[in-house]
């Protein structure tokens, strides 16, 4: 018994030193980080008066990391601990905490809306619109309208055929009846190529996806918008077109005092001739001007603006079109009018021009061929417009 109990009081010895030495390790190493941390302040401090670039030091010394470690240092509860742990005493608990007068504005705004020189700052790219605008395109509407067919060539060749007298009666026989001259004339149409091209860099087309299809639109109808124009204007010769109004015929009306007047009996010309006008080319300032035709007592007679008639005279529908000259009309039978197709609007690109390669570049080209066929002049009438009044 006597032995088991030396052998008990021995273990409380042994254990007693342990838990001793264990205490002793703890306030050694609190006393090492409290004496890091007093190091720490004691440089921060050398740093603020040298000017050293250190991350708390921000904003002249003046950032919200060196108030957070002024502010620390001198707390009571941190004072209290360094204090013991200078005196090697046990510290039981430590519980600091400071309040800092600053907001994060103060740390990291954007670098358009920074207010004050303590502010730091971020550029935050903006927000952009995905997509292109792209500019104002006026409507193409004579080409969906007239006849299309084909060809293999860069020409086309027709006959216009021209027919004169009129057949008579035998008054007596054997006298010489009536003769009709019947004559041909060979006429070509010529193939001509309408393009237009535009340069830019790969990256740009790369890193916006919608430019493409904006350029491709915007190319794609400047061309056909030169080749509606061509269809009425062009006056022929090497590489043109010759348009509707050098292929037909030059009307002057008789009888009509009005616009409407005016169409109407240049359709009526036509038919009379044995052609069936069915459509009716005019500039949209023109239809603009009948639309408000007035009667003596200021009413609207074509539609009201609230409720306009659809572009339409005398049965027959109206295309109107920038490309017509204002105060001109044209009136004309399609079936012998024929836009002739060799090459429609295509859209190519190539790094091949110039020095593009090595600069990255790359050229984008639009292009068709196209011609017009008026197998008859006098299927297509065109005339000056009598100058109309909007009002009473």
């Amino acid at each position: 018994m006597r032995a088991k109990k030396h052998l008990e009081e021995l273990e409380m010895e042994e254990l007693k030193r342990a838990v001793i030495e264990g205490v002793d390790s703890i306030r050694s190493e609190v006393k090492a980080r409290f004496a890091s941390f007093e190091d720490r302040i004691i440089d921060l401090e050398q740093k603020k008066g040298t000017g050293h670039p250190d991350p708390a030091m921000a904003n002249g010394g003046n950032g919200p990391g060196f108030m957070a470690v002024k502010a620390l240092s001198e707390d009571a509860g941190m004072v209290a601990a360094r204090t013991a742990a200078q005196q090697n005493k046990k510290i039981s608990s430590l519980n600091s905490r400071v309040s800092l007068d600053v907001s994060i504005k103060s740390i990291l705004t954007n670098l358009s809306s920074a207010t004050s020189s303590g502010s730091a700052t971020f550029p935050t790219p903006p927000d952009r619109n995905p997509n292109i605008t792209i500019p104002g395109l006026r409507p193409l509407r004579l080409l969906d309208v007239l006849p299309r067919r084909p060809t293999s060539s860069d020409s086309v060749e027709y006959v216009r055929l021209a027919a004169s007298g009129e057949a008579s009666e035998q008054e007596i026989e054997g006298e010489t009846k009536a003769e009709l001259d019947l004559e041909g004339t060979l006429d070509t149409a010529s193939i001509v190529t309408i393009a237009g091209w535009t340069a830019a860099s790969r990256q740009v087309l790369a890193d916006n996806d919608a430019l493409g299809a904006a350029i491709d639109t915007v190319i794609n109808h400047k061309c056909l918008s030169r080749l509606e124009h061509r269809l009425i204007n062009g006056v022929g010769g090497q590489g043109k077109i010759a348009g509707l109004l050098h292929l037909g015929t030059a009307f002057s009306p008789t009888i009509a005092t009005t616009p409407a007047d005016a169409v109407g009996e240049s359709m009526v010309t036509m038919a009379n001739a044995g052609y069936m006008p069915n459509l009716i080319l005019l500039n949209p300032l023109d239809w603009f001007s009948i639309q408000i035709t007035r009667s003596s007592t200021a009413e609207y007679i074509f539609g009201t603006p609230t409720n306009p008639v659809p572009p339409a005279l005398w049965n027959s529908a109206i295309v109107t079109t920038p490309s017509v000259p204002l105060g001109t009309g044209i009136t004309l039978d399609t079936r012998f009018t024929t836009v002739l197709d060799r090459q429609q609007m295509s859209v190519l690109i190539s790094n091949s021009h110039a020095d593009f390669f090595v600069r990255n570049l790359v050229a984008i080209l639009g292009e068709l061929r196209a011609g017009l066929e008026v197998t008859d002049s006098s299927a297509v009438y065109h005339f000056g417009l009598p100058a109309t009044s909007s009002g009473p």
